[in-house]
């Protein structure tokens, strides 16, 4: 019985698989149709050659029995790949099921191995003995044919030589095997592929080369079992498709195992294999296992070896005319700004144009995050120039020197910004570097390093603080830093809570391990090594010692962790070389009115307590036009003056320029574009200064020393020699500039420095060379136009050095020669490469390379040179700065408005202010009506001003106002009085406010009594004191005893000026017989019909009646019920606490009062000599006349 015919699969891809299987199978004209003889497999004992076969498909396959004639043959051989996994066993079959064998073939050269046998299931349980058949030769020349039909589809060969195209951004030197003959091209459309692969990713620096050796390396040797497996596993669909088909699924499934993140990624930890969160970790390296090194390509291992020292920093590097992020930088870039996230291979990318690098670093830093810039260090043509010299020598890692070399530039952070571009601000932006020893047992021992970059200064302060960290607060609120360095673990509990509470949120705190810091010993070497180079020293210095070349202020005070931070960011060597140190004092106690970290808070100096300057002294006074002036004149504002003959030579130079306004116009003209100067100057000792802004110093430096000249000159009528002894302390810049602009020109179409014909003579020899070079090729170029006897022209691209000296030709040119190569072409020309000239322009690239590398060396010789002047034109620049400042004062002057005077300083053993009718600085410039007052401390009346008064009545403002007046005296300007007389003042101490600060585990009432206790510390008699409701953060009755203690201690051993403002009102009765204790209020006005309180703001003498705290909270806008019984609570309070007091009086009344039995007990410990009287004259007599004035006041 014959068998039924094979089952036919009606699907619409079987039936165009025949459809395209039959066309190719059609035999030729006049041939018939030949049956396809059966195809029996071998067996396994008998190898195949698999080479022979040079396509997928195979003849089909009949039936495996001869005897079967119901079964007509087929006239056209059927290819096995494209059939289904039935079809292929129906077709075997015949009326019985059997097993049946398949031998698979691959075609790829590298795929050599043992055919796979697979044995289909058997059906119906029965099965046969597999029978492996022989193919005929009418059945190979079938397959001949059918082969030949598509040879035109044929793969390539896997190890033939491919074209690889790059560009000159990024350069791989092609091995031998590589090169292709030079054939001319016939297409215009090749060229415009070539360009559009260029301008489309311009930035890919070989990245085909290397993903071409990842997928290589990646790749392993396949043998002939592994495809069929695989169809077997995927249910036999891999073993229809075409050879293509098999390739794409091929690179696919490469391509996914390629793109798997790192492992390393997973997982990650520093360098000490710390894991986040973990003690210790350290965010700024990344560990990487060293097996995992050599599956990178050579792009990734050049990354990886930058990004492993620098992981918690953005990293942008250069790719040609981009600048790319990869990894979570990448991720940080799309998530932050959303750019656009890329994959390449195993990387996440993201890609910005190098142009914008300036914009997306701010953006970045002001995130908070670090940026980091690594750029080429050479271009394509010096790589092959590179590769060339060191061709033959032994090379540890050929695939990393065949890519362009790259480092890493600089890193930045907000804390050392050089970058014009990235600077936001004209303030100083401060890096600090503390460093904490807390063994001490008064107290903590500080070393700190401030650096502003930008300007390449260098700050060194080393000093003890006490257990309120004054200094430490000082320093820090005088300088706001931007970045703050630290050894991990080194500073206390203490320290770190007050810096976390002063320090604005946008600050960038960097932890140091330590093993990144320096002992003394490596401290000592490494300065010796940074300040010898160039330096003329005898080099007998021990280990232990500095060189004489070191700064003396480093060598006063050695102790330098700033270098190893500075040397991670690689800004070290710029920053270092200026020698730009001085020693911070943040105090400067005894040459400057000091105002420590609470008073710039409290009196708001430099910040509102909402953390802006609106409102502020220093936003009101500070009116300069230059950057370096306002730099200058936020110091004068920390530290105001305090010798009475400075103060007053300042005055007079600020009344010499109000009287002459002429002056304020042509200084504005004057300094009307100038650029930020001192900062250019830093940044061109670290040759990073553009060309453009180079000339403008230039340029500035002239106008600056003929504008200083000229008003020398006008200043000698003015009264003051102020200004004439500053501005003739000017040097003289003329000779300077003119040795500096006497070496160079400027090209205005590069805009380059060139150097003068003569002064250089590497820079005339290759300038020299490049002119022959182009003379030669000129001539050629005549000797062409002769033999085709047509005008030639030269055709070069309009940027780089890539494609020069091309001969353009018109489009219907004929005659051109065999030998030359066609380029390019336009509608109206084209453009050709002569082999010939090759060798010739090859030579003239490199001649143009050397030029480039001629005029970058020049500059930096120019920029040395000028640099050698620095302390030249820094001198001038600070003339300029303090002129500047003076203007400041004068303009300040004139704007806080009428009236105001000149205040007059006397000298004397203790302090005094005299103040008539004067206003709030800033108040009365916002408030027409604003009403003034008369202050009077010390100078004949109580030295302190016990003052009483309603919420809200102007206490506050009152205290404020005086402090403020006293600051703008002392910086030399007029102030907002009638008329002002003042002995100086040494420190301004203050205690307002009341706040917690749960940063460093302080209640109110604690911060009260820390900022008390400074005062009764550090107090002089030349000091001047506020201290606002003390002692009402605890009970009354030990907030009364505070107070009473706090303000006996003032008045009777301390004696400064002071305003003692409370609302204990039995403290006016208990120290009325005090003469240095004046009771004084802020006047009222009370309406009892409308229960109105009318606050007039006028300081009186005399005791508040009230501090009318239920109309305050009237006025607020309490409830009138929660009011009125307040009145009730009040009133019985009051007299229930008078009744008390007035019957302590008379059971007292033969006793002395407990206020008196601090002076008694006082005067007999001095009898007994258990104490001593203080050493200041001054305090002696001062202290034995109010004692005695005091038992006086007891007796009567």
């Amino acid at each position: 019985m014959a068998p039924k015919a094979p089952v036919k699969q009606k699907s619409g891809e079987n039936m165009k698989q025949k459809s395209l299987m039959n066309f190719f199978s059609k035999p030729a004209d006049g041939a018939k149709p030949t049956k396809a003889p059966v195809r029996r497999t071998p067996s396994p004992e008998s190898p195949v050659d698999v080479e022979v076969l040079t396509s997928p498909a195979a003849p089909s396959h009949g039936s495996s029995d001869a005897g079967d004639k119901g079964t007509p043959p087929t006239s056209d051989p059927v290819d096995v790949s494209m059939l289904s996994d039935e079809e292929v066993v129906l077709s075997a079959r015949k009326s019985v099921p059997r097993t049946k064998r398949k031998n698979i073939i691959l075609e790829s050269d590298d795929e050599v191995g043992t055919p796979t046998h697979i044995q289909s299931s058997p059906c119906r349980g029965r099965s046969k003995k597999p029978r492996v058949a022989s193919p005929s030769d009418d059945e190979c020349n079938v397959a001949s044919t059918f082969s030949s039909r598509l040879s035109r589809f044929k793969q390539a060969p896997r190890n033939a030589p491919a074209k690889k195209a790059y560009h000159s951004d990024e350069f791989i030197v092609p091995s031998d095997s590589d090169e292709d003959p030079r054939d001319r091209s016939s297409s215009r459309a090749s060229s415009r592929s070539t360009s559009t692969l260029h301008s489309a990713h311009d930035d890919d620096d070989g990245e085909d080369y290397e993903g071409d050796e990842r997928t290589k390396k990646s790749q392993p040797k396949r043998s002939l079992k592994q495809p069929a497996i695989a169809g077997v596993s995927s249910g036999g669909h891999s073993l229809f498709l075409t050879a293509a088909e098999q390739r794409a699924q091929q690179q696919k499934t490469e391509k996914k195992a390629t793109e798997e993140p790192f492992a390393f990624l997973q997982d990650p930890r520093d360098k000490d294999g710390l894991r986040p969160g973990e003690p210790g970790y350290d965010p700024r390296t990344l560990y990487i296992p060293n097996q995992v090194w050599a599956s990178f390509t050579p792009f990734e291992k050049q990354f990886w070896e930058i990004k492993q020292n620098h992981f918690d920093t953005i990293l942008f590097f250069q790719k040609g005319k981009f600048l790319e992020l990869y990894e979570e930088d990448a991720r940080i870039g799309h998530r932050e700004f959303d750019l656009k996230l890329t994959q390449r291979v195993k990387m996440s990318m993201v890609g910005v144009p190098e142009t914008s690098f300036n914009f997306w670093a701010a953006k970045f830093l002001g995130k908070g995050y670090k940026v980091g810039r690594v750029d080429q260090s050479e271009t394509a043509l010096g790589a092959e120039m590179r590769l060339a010299r060191s061709k033959g020598s032994q090379v540890e890692d050929k695939g990393k020197e065949k890519i362009v070399r790259r480092e890493l530039n600089k890193v930045y952070t907000n804390g050392t910004l050089v970058d014009e571009e990235l600077l936001t601000d004209e303030h100083a932006g401060h890096c600090i570097s503390i460093r904490e020893d807390s063994s001490g047992l008064q107290g903590c021992n500080f070393g700190i390093c401030v650096l502003d970059s930008a300007t390449s200064q260098f700050d060194l302060s080393a000093f003890d603080d006490d257990v309120c960290l004054t200094k430490l607060d000082t320093l820090f609120r005088q300088l706001r830093p931007k970045e703050v360095i630290f050894t991990k673990g080194n500073l206390s509990v203490t320290t770190t809570r007050l810096l976390k509470a002063i320090l604005p949120s946008a600050c960038l705190w960097t932890s140091l391990r330590d093993v990144e810091g320096y002992t003394f010993e490596q401290t000592v070497k490494e300065l010796n090594e940074i300040f010898s180079e160039g330096a003329e020293d005898d080099g007998m210095c021990a280990e232990t010692e500095l060189s004489s070349s070191v700064p003396k202020s480093i060598r006063d005070m050695t102790g330098f962790e700033h270098v190893r931070y500075l040397r991670q960011l690689n800004i070290d060597k710029d920053l270092l070389t200026m020698k730009n140190f001085n020693v911070y004092d943040p105090m400067k106690a005894g040459r400057n009115l000091v105002l420590d970290g609470q008073t710039l808070a409290h009196l708001e100096v430099l910040q509102n307590n909402e953390g802006t300057d609106e409102g502020t002294l220093h936003k009101l006074l500070s009116r300069c036009i230059t950057p370096f002036g306002k730099r200058l004149f936020r110091l004068w504002l920390c530290v105001p003056l305090r010798d009475v003959a400075d103060i007053n030579n300042r005055l007079d130079a600020v009344k010499d320029l109000i009287d002459h306004p002429t002056f304020e116009a042509r200084f504005t003209d004057l300094v009307k574009g100038l650029p930020d100067l001192e900062r250019i100057v830093s940044r061109i000792h670290a040759t990073n200064c553009k060309v453009k802004d180079f000339v403008k110093v230039l340029s500035a430096f002239r106008k600056l020393n003929d504008g200083l000249a000229s008003f020398a000159e006008n200043s000698e009528l003015f009264e003051s020699k102020t200004i004439l002894e500053l501005l003739r302390s000017a040097p003289d810049l003329s000779p300077h500039l003119n040795n500096v602009q006497s070496r160079f020109t400027v090209d205005k179409v590069t805009d380059e420095l060139l150097p003068v014909d003569g002064k250089d003579e590497v820079y005339d020899a290759v300038m020299q060379e490049i002119s022959e070079l182009e003379q030669s090729l000129d001539s050629r170029l005549k000797k062409f136009e002769k033999s085709l006897g047509c005008n030639l022209s030269w055709w070069h691209s309009a940027s780089g050095n890539k494609e020069i000296y091309l001969i353009q030709t018109k489009v219907n040119q004929e005659n051109i020669p065999d030998e030359w190569v066609k380029n390019s072409a336009t509608k109206t020309a084209k453009r050709w490469v002569v082999p010939s000239l090759q060798p010739m322009i090859r030579r003239l690239k490199e001649a143009r390379e050397n030029r480039n590398g001629a005029v970058k060396d020049f500059k930096g010789r120019l920029y040395a040179e000028f640099d050698a002047d620095r302390g030249v034109w820094l001198r001038a620049i600070r003339v300029l700065a303090e002129f500047d400042c003076l203007f400041s004062l004068a303009k300040s002057s004139i704007a806080i408005g009428e009236p105001s005077c000149r205040p007059e300083f006397v000298e004397g053993e203790a302090a005094f202010v005299e103040f008539e009718e004067l206003r709030h600085p800033t108040l009365s410039a916002l408030r027409d009506n604003f009403i003034p007052n008369d202050v009077k401390l010390g100078g004949g009346v109580g030295r302190i001003a016990l003052l009483t008064g309603p919420n809200m009545g102007g206490k506050s403002t009152a205290m404020r106002m005086t402090a403020a007046s006293v600051i703008m005296a002392q910086l030399g300007m007029l102030v907002p009085a009638r008329s002002a007389r003042i002995c100086p003042i040494d420190k301004i101490l203050t205690r307002m406010g009341a706040y917690d600060n749960m940063f460093s585990n302080s209640s109110t009432f604690k911060v009260e009594l820390d900022e008390c206790c400074k005062i009764l510390r550090d107090a002089t008699p030349r000091s001047l004191v506020i201290l606002d409701e003390l002692g009402r953060g605890t009970s009354t009755y030990d907030g009364m005893a505070i107070a009473a203690a706090v303000l006996h201690e003032l008045a009777t051993r301390t004696l400064p000026l002071a305003f003692f403002a409370t609302h204990y009102g039995s403290l006016t009765d208990d120290f009325a017989y005090h003469p240095d204790i004046r009771n004084m209020h802020m006047s009222t006005l009370l309406d009892d019909e409308k229960q109105e309180l009318v606050f007039l703001y006028k300081l009186v003498e005399g005791v508040a009646s009230s501090s009318f705290g239920t109309h305050v909270a009237s006025l607020a806008g309490v409830p009138s019920e929660v009011v009125s019984r307040a009145e009730v609570i009040s009133s019985d309070f009051a007299k229930q606490f008078k009744a008390r007091i007035d019957g302590q009086k008379k059971l007292l009344a033969s006793k002395l009062p407990l206020v008196a039995h601090a002076d008694f007990k006082y005067l007999l410990a001095l009898a007994a000599g258990d104490l001593h009287l203080p050493q200041d004259p001054y305090r002696q007599r001062q202290l034995l006349g109010r004692l005695k004035a005091a038992i006086r006041s007891y007796l009567l």
